[in-house]
This record gives C-alpha cells, structure tokens and sequence, in this order.
C-alpha cells in the first residue's frame, strides 16, 4: 500500500495556558499542504520499518514504529508491518513530517488489516504517538486545541500556494516555550482568522496570520526576504524554523521559488490541500 503523508503549516498559533502536567494549551489554525512524504507499507510477522533520509536512526525511535506499536496494541492484535518512508518533508523543520509519518502508518494498518477504525478512534491512537498526529490524520483545514487531540474542521482555505522556506536549524521546542512563558508575549488571533475562513476571505485571513512563538525565531532576516516577493501574508510553522509565504497566483509563487533556489535556499512550493492522508 503506498500512501502520501502531507505536511502541515500553522496559520495561526496562540499559546493560551499551561497544564499541571508541563504541557501547553494551543488554539490554532492548522492546514495541510501538498508537500508530502510517501510511505509503504505491507504487511508482515513484525513491524519494520526504513526511512530513506535517517537509515541510521533506530527504528524503534522512528514515530511511524511507534504508531505500528500503538495501532497493533489498540486493536488487540499481535500484527506487524513492513514499512519504508521516503521523505520530502525537511526534518525538524517545524511541518509536521514525523506527525505526518505516524499518521499515514495508522491509517495504512487500518485499511490492511480491514479494522474499520472511525476516525475518532485513529486520532485516539494517534494522540499516543504525538501531539500533531490527530490532525495529520484528519488534515484539511482545522481549529486544533488542547495540546493538539482537539480537532475541529473548519471550511477549506481558498485554494491557493504556499511557498516554504526552511530558515536556520530547528530550536528545542521546550526552549521556545520557555521564552514564551517568560514573556509578556501575546497572540490572539486564531478567532480572528476563522471569521475570515467562514468567509472564504483569503486576504483577510492572510491579515490573521500569527505565531507566539515568532518573537522567538531569530528569523526577521528570512520573514523580510518572503515579505519582498509580495505574497498575501507570511508567518511561522510551528516551532519554526520554517516559513511560509501565501500566494493566490501561481506565477508569482513560482517566480519567488525560482529565486529562492537560485540563491541557494532551502524551499518548497506547493498548494493546500483538504486532506492529511492519500491513499494510492
């Protein structure tokens, strides 16, 4: 079975309190996009698994062994998978990859092993592997609360182009929160941009787009190099360190990419897209 496993940007991402247990309560916008890795899977005695970009990385450290681990455990069935990832997703990159990776494994058992899981029940399992696997296994367009297990699908985001910039090397996300926590850092406009979706109003949600985190990036350098292309809005994924650009034109989202490549960035054009996981 192959699979395409879709990243994630965050439109917005506020930071609304912290938990007795360490975590982090978000209220943030997230969409899939069409940057994606593609990951097999078949079944077999015991679960396996290769990752074209980190052969070296223990398996059993790999989050697609964990998801295997967590479906066969949920469904009561001493199964196994044979499974191969090859990554287009940068690494530690603030998208989703690793998320993304679990969630494609969890839907792909499913479909193997004929379960027949509801979609609650595979964002139940996912939420053990990680925060930001529920959604990567629902996709689309989506309110995400909680520490990410609270989904709520919203209405698609006009189609449009998002052009990626990877921008430095990934800061420990615990680190960042610990910023945040010491800040007077406030970011509220997740409500703000779900008006403007109801709407169907891309520049008003590109208006919206925010990040608690983005004080933090040490990126205005990039933000300001996205910003001179003119797109409709710029912000941070996740954690970071990646950015991204919205476009509503095709011609000038490629324009800005060719430029980019040429002077030897680390980007990514791709398009929204309604769903986290493809089934091919």
């Amino acid at each position: 079975m192959k699979l395409k496993a879709n990243a994630k940007i965050n439109l917005t991402l506020d930071i609304v309190g912290k938990r007795e247990d360490g975590y982090h309560n978000i209220s943030s916008v997230f969409q899939s996009v069409s940057l994606s890795d593609t990951v097999y899977i078949e079944k077999s005695d015991k679960i396996t698994v290769y990752c074209d970009s980190i052969p070296s990385l223990p398996m059993q450290k790999n989050t697609a062994y964990k998801a295997a681990e967590a479906f066969f455990s949920y469904i009561g069935l001493k199964g196994g998978a044979e499974i191969k990832i090859i990554k287009s997703i940068p690494e530690l990159s603030g998208l989703g990859g690793g998320s993304a990776d679990a969630a494609a494994v969890i839907v792909g058992l499913n479909n193997l092993y004929g379960t027949n899981l509801s979609l609650e029940k595979l964002c139940f399992i996912g939420k053990s592997v990680g925060a930001d696997v529920p959604f990567c296994i629902a996709g689309g367009t989506a309110l995400v609360e909680g520490i990410g297990e609270k989904i709520t699908p919203l209405k698609n985001l006009p189609y449009c182009f998002i052009l990626i910039l990877k921008s430095g090397k990934k800061q420990s996300t615990k680190d960042m929160y610990l910023k945040v926590d010491g800040s007077n850092t406030v970011s509220g406009n997740t409500e703000k941009a779900i008006s403007e979706i109801n709407k169907g109003n891309l520049s008003g949600i590109c208006k919206h787009i925010s990040n608690a985190f983005t004080p933090f990036c040490d990126c205005e350098k990039n933000f300001d190099i996205l910003k001179s292309f003119s797109p409709c809005g710029v912000g941070l994924s996740g954690s970071g360190p990646s950015l991204f650009a919205i476009f509503d034109n095709k011609e000038q989202a490629n324009s800005a990419f060719i430029k980019l490549k040429s002077d030897n960035y680390e980007c990514y054009l791709c398009n929204t897209v309604d769903c986290g996981i493809i089934t091919e």
